[in-house]
């Protein structure tokens, strides 16, 4: 599994993970992304799973945050 890390209290609601990876973001009501399946929060980090065959789709959901909050190990 991979795991996804997200501070989402510095999310600018740019949409762009969304775009990428609509599997594992929304936008939520307060236009910020969430992840859709959070395993855990903690503070203003949330922290999910994804799928070994969506690696490569969730680094560059990573990749395209203007604001480097997504963490994809």
């Amino acid at each position: 599994m991979i795991h996804i890390s997200h501070k989402r209290n510095d999310c600018i609601g740019c949409g762009a993970c969304v775009d990428i990876a609509p599997n594992y973001w929304t936008m939520a009501d307060d236009g910020l992304a969430s992840l859709l399946e959070v395993q855990k929060r903690h503070g203003s980090m949330e922290f999910g799973k994804g799928f070994q065959h969506d690696k490569e789709l969730l680094q560059e959901s990573a990749d395209s945050c203007p604001v480097d909050i997504i963490k994809i190990t």
